[in-house]
Order: C-alpha cells, then structure tokens, then sequence
C-alpha cells in the first residue's frame, strides 16, 4: 500500500477531491468527468481508508493539513483548488486552515457548518453508537487500543457488492434517485485499514466550524437543507446556517433541497463550480 492512492482525470489547474468516510476517491468520479476539460481532478482516498496509508497516532488538524499538503508538494501541484465532502470536508478545511497559501479556492460539499453528533449514527452507522465510549479509551490507551480494534475490523472486511435493496435502502435514505455514479461508488467501498480509527476518532473530536470560522480561503459551500427529508437535521441545519452567516466569512453558500450526498442531487449546481473554479475568469459568483 502506498501513502497516496490517487486516480486523476482530466488536464488543467489540479483540484483534489476528498471523499466521505467509508467511500474512496470513486465518490468523486462523476464531478471529476463534468470537470475534465478545464481541470485536472485528482480522486485520493482518505489515509487509512481504501489504498493510501493511514497515520498511525493521534491525529491533529494540522497533521491532516501537512497529509494533504505533502501530496501537493511531492506531486509539484502548487496551489490548488480543493473539493470535498463529509470526513474528507473535514480534511480540506484543515488543509486550508493551516496552508491558505496552498488552496486557491475551496467547495465543501455538506460540510463545515455544523457541529459533529455526539451519538454519529448518520455518519457511522451501527458503529456510531461505541464511539463516544471507544472515543475515550481512545484518549486513554492511543493507537495501542487503535491498533487491536483495527486488526478485528480488519480481518472481517471482505469487499463485495452491495445487495441492491441495500442500495435503494440507501437512495431512500439519502433522498437520491438511483443512479449508476451511486451504485459504482458503494460497490467499490473504502476498506479500513491500519491507520483509519485515528481519522474517525480525530473527525469526532474536531472543533469543525471553528475551523470553517478560521478560514482565509475564497469557499463556495453547497449544502442540503433536509426539507422534507430529516425535520430533526432540517432544524439544525437551519440553526447551524444561521449561526454560521453571522460571521463575516469568504464564503458564498449554495442550499439545495435534500440531504447529504449533495454532489449526487440531479440538481448540484456543476456549472457554478466551474465558474467559481476558474478563478482567472470570474471574480465571483453571480
């Protein structure tokens, strides 16, 4: 395994995407293809998560930025424009925290602007409801106690193909129509691998919109309004924006009708990005 695994897709400025937790760089496939005439889009998988190398220790926001800066440098890449969803929102808004001179500009998808549950059953599933008691022996016993849960997990992660009820269970879910982009990204799953507990436990503990508050870097947010989908994350959502807009930020906010997957919504706003992409020509969003 190496420390990077990357697909790239297209020629032009370079743009990483980084995906969800549980999901590879695969997740990214369908905005690197609308992009690929004008961008150079460079699909990583989280570390620890599918074919790049995890961090083996306790993990800080600036480790996650020197992770994603590292690859920037040894790649030769100069800044970079940063696309990014969920856990790997998380990443990107560490990465432009601590280097704003490596990030052009920076699209979170569904990310940044709320504070992480303490119970994450939506973004861990089953394994949300141990968290918050593995997350404090974690601080207790550090990467030894990481290290015997990951070799248990890891010995019983067998890749398959997701059942297709699983797969309309999940758009049903989600608030998405079944698509191929969709059925190709949960087929092709991010296994865990040594390393990856540290980013889940770091992910819980982040203070992430006191990141998002700290950010110097020109961001477009696209995010789900749960209309009609979740009234409970309806509310906190509308809470969370609210709160977020008081503050005078660089960023312009885009609110779609749906849930999470916002990049899988027939109605993601892919001509926008591109504009608030090509920074040469367009200084801001209509």
């Amino acid at each position: 395994m190496s420390r990077y695994h990357a697909e790239v897709i297209g020629s032009g400025t370079p743009v990483l995407f980084l995906p969800a937790g549980g999901f590879t760089g695969e997740e990214g496939r369908s905005l690197a293809e609308a992009l690929r005439n004008d961008f150079e889009v460079h699909l990583l998988d989280l570390p620890g998560f599918g074919r790049s190398e995890g961090i083996e220790q306790i993990v800080s926001s600036e480790q996650l930025a020197d992770w994603v800066n590292d690859y920037v440098v040894t790649h030769r890449l100069g800044p970079v424009h940063v696309m990014a969803h969920s856990l790997g929102g998380t990443v990107g808004l560490a990465f432009a925290a601590h280097y704003p001179e490596q990030v052009e500009r920076l699209v979170l998808l569904d990310q940044g602007h709320k504070t992480f549950p303490r119970v994450p059953l939506r973004e861990y599933g089953v394994f949300g409801l141990a968290v918050p008691l593995l997350s404090g022996l974690y601080r207790l016993f550090g990467p030894r106690l990481v290290r015997k849960i990951e070799t248990k997990i890891i010995s019983d992660n067998v890749s398959a193909p997701m059942p297709e009820e699983q797969v309309k269970a999940f758009c049903a879910q989600t608030g998405l129509t079944e698509r191929d982009e969709i059925r190709r990204a949960l087929n092709d799953p991010a296994k865990l691998g040594r390393g990856g507990l540290n980013l889940l436990f770091t992910f819980y503990h982040l203070d992430v919109p006191q990141l998002i508050r700290s950010l110097q870097v020109p961001t477009l947010l696209i995010y789900g309004d749960f209309v009609g989908l979740d009234d409970k994350e309806a509310r906190l959502t509308k809470s969370a924006m609210m709160d977020l807009q008081r503050h005078e930020l660089p960023i312009t906010y885009i609110r779609m009708t749906g849930g999470h997957f916002v990049h899988w919504n027939p109605a993601f706003p892919i001509e926008q990005v591109r504009q608030f992409l090509q920074v040469e020509k367009v200084s801001s969003l209509s």
